[in-house]
């Protein structure tokens, strides 16, 4: 039985005490969420972050678990795609100050396929809310189905619970500017391929992406994080589905400080198709939005809370649950 959230929680009480207090500049922390398409995931693209790199010697963990609940059912010309799916992805990095200009970070990925439980809370909530259910109400509910067919031949076809490790990513950033107000980091990232590509948490390529991070202090409330890159695919397909050879990304986050201990943010991003060649809009262009809260534990961790929404239809999962624990191992 799958058990990471019950862990994931666990993990929080289990933290040493020793850490110290967390920078203000963790207000600019971006919600650690990506799109959380099963065929989407499988590149190079990095998780969204904050612009302020760490002290030398200083380091940074963080745990990010998102669940994903879609169904997406579309056909257009001669291909066609079904995905039925719930999905746990935890994603655990550890970032590290070199120096005072350069970080390295390290994030390992755990992802589990399931048809999950969620369904029908899925279809009420858009029912509630009087969002589009699309198929919802046709399909059985909590099955997990990833098919792919091109020219009535099936490039991917799976129905089997799965658990496996992602993609391993590592980057490397270097300030270029830390001003009071504003704070600028570029990044470059490397994609490993740990995932296994016959289970969707791979892609069975190296990858590699660069991109600005931003941070700018609105006024004294209101601050935002922008992220805007690229990723450059290390092949030209994916199960013989044809491939982009470069995908843009980025993301605008604008956060409010509640108080001392709460910061309510929402984050807009997006990306390009990793599959220019497709008709299908879930293999297309598309962005979603995030909303949510970070919340100050102690003087040493923070809790994020997210969830997201396909406002581009059908060109996302419909709905994902981000809960992202991060912490200071040292000299925060």
């Amino acid at each position: 039985m799958w058990t990471a959230p019950r862990y994931f929680v666990l993990s929080i009480y289990l933290l040493p005490c020793h850490l110290i207090a967390s920078s203000p500049n963790d207000n600019f922390q971006p919600f650690e969420i990506r799109d959380q398409n099963l065929f989407n995931l499988i590149h190079g693209q990095p998780l969204p972050t904050n612009a302020h790199l760490n002290n030398k010697n200083q380091g940074l963990w963080s745990s990010s678990l998102v669940i994903t609940n879609t169904l997406n059912i579309e056909t257009s010309n001669n291909e066609s795609i079904y995905l039925d799916y719930e999905a746990y992805r935890l994603n655990v990095s550890y970032q590290y100050g070199l120096n005072e200009k350069w970080d390295i970070k390290f994030t390992i990925p755990l992802i589990h396929q399931t048809g999950g439980f969620l369904d029908t809370s899925i279809d009420n909530w858009h029912e509630i809310f009087n969002l589009p259910r699309a198929n919802r109400p046709f399909v059985e509910n909590n099955q997990y189905e990833a098919n792919y067919t091109i020219a009535k031949q099936s490039l991917v076809n799976l129905d089997a619970t799965s658990t496996s490790l992602g993609d391993v990513q590592i980057s490397l950033a270097h300030s270029l500017i830390a001003h009071e107000n504003t704070t600028v980091s570029l990044w470059g990232n490397v994609k490993l391929p740990t995932g296994n590509k016959n289970k969707l948490s791979g892609n069975g390529a190296t990858d590699i992406s660069a991109w600005l991070a931003i941070n700018q202090q609105l006024s004294e409330n209101w601050v935002a994080n922008i992220n805007a890159g690229t990723v450059v695919l290390g092949d030209n397909t994916y199960q013989n589905i044809p491939l982009s050879e470069y995908t843009f990304f980025g993301h605008l986050m604008l956060g409010w400080s509640f108080n001392d201990y709460i910061n309510v943010k929402a984050q807009l991003q997006g990306h390009t198709s990793y599959y220019d060649e497709s008709q299908l809009k879930i293999l297309g262009d598309t962005y979603f939005l995030s909303f949510g809260t970070s919340i100050k534990i102690n003087a040493c961790q923070q809790l994020d809370f997210s969830i997201s929404e396909d406002i581009k239809v059908d060109a996302s999962p419909d709905a994902s649950l981000l809960i992202s624990w991060r912490g200071y191992s040292s000299g925060c």
